[in-house]
């Protein structure tokens, strides 16, 4: 059961979508997977560590297979510029198994907001995917990759609210550095920072990308209640070619088709009627 304090909550878009990937995640028979967003592995300067997040590392939620099963074979799109599916690992962040995401202060240029700051309880992350109705078994053979965004565009789909987390703890690695008086400038400064949360703080802040890029310090936040939902939600949906709102938009922010939905920010009482809203619909 989500209890809500008296900070605010965000919404976030961090899957799968046409610029980064080139199609959304599958709904499957039991429910739905999400596809992390790619990354060009020549970015990362440790790659032994990224090479950790490849797709064919990372469980399907449903089935015995890995998420490398949703992939064409030959590339994906990454800003909108295409990629070889052996040059790409997963930005596998937020980690909705151990309860780990991270990202900058919106300050920053990240999307964590302010208000995060002094959050003591009640600051939520609520997650957005785009998720689409492929034929039945399409993935069970591969293809291409425009093969597969030629389907993507003629089936329904939609963007859906698909999973939450509470921040039980805020740790910025950059005043981490600072406290211990770590000189990040140096060739091995920030993994110095990186060793110290981890064996400090809680190693789960090491299970996330963003350590093999070199210098790279988010915030990151840890949290004890976390999950997908029981089932999306949708708040904007492509039925049969036609482009709609639904009920559950206003209550997320939406209010026109030009939204992309890529961040909100949540009163307490938003928050609050959010929470009942998916108490009600039985998603949590």
């Amino acid at each position: 059961m989500v209890k809500v304090g008296t900070a605010s909550s965000i919404l976030l878009r961090v899957f799968f979508e046409t610029a980064d990937g080139g199609y959304y995640s599958p709904f499957v028979r039991d429910g739905f997977e999400v596809l992390p967003i790619p990354e060009f592995i020549g970015r990362f300067k440790r790659k032994e560590i990224a090479l950790r997040f490849t797709y064919s590392r990372i469980p399907c939620r449903y089935g015995r297979c890995s998420l490398s099963k949703y992939l064409p074979v030959d590339y994906v799109l990454i800003g909108g510029s295409s990629y070889s599916v052996n040059e790409v690992i997963a930005h596998w962040d937020p980690r909705l198994d151990i309860g780990v995401y991270s990202d900058y202060w919106r300050y920053a240029g990240g999307r964590i907001p302010k208000s995060f700051r002094n959050c003591r309880e009640g600051c939520y992350l609520f997650f957005v995917a785009g998720l689409a109705k492929y034929p039945h078994r399409f993935f069970s053979k591969p293809h291409g990759f425009t093969e597969i965004r030629r389907t993507f565009m003629r089936v329904d789909r939609g963007i859906y609210v698909v999973a939450y987390m509470e921040a039980s703890q805020i740790i910025d690695l950059t005043e981490v550095a600072r406290q211990y008086g770590i000189e990040v400038g140096g060739e091995l400064g920030d993994e110095k920072v990186w060793e110290v949360v981890c064996s400090e703080f809680d190693e789960r802040i090491c299970e996330t990308p963003h350590r093999a890029r070199g210098i790279d310090l988010p915030v990151v936040i840890l949290s004890d209640n976390y999950g997908f939902l029981k089932r999306p939600i949708p708040i904007m949906e492509w039925r049969e070619g036609r482009r709609l709102l639904t009920n559950y938009s206003y209550i997320f922010g939406v209010r026109s088709f030009d939204d992309r939905v890529r961040y909100k920010v949540f009163n307490n009482l938003e928050t609050r009627n959010i929470i009942k809203l998916l108490e009600r619909e039985g998603a949590l």
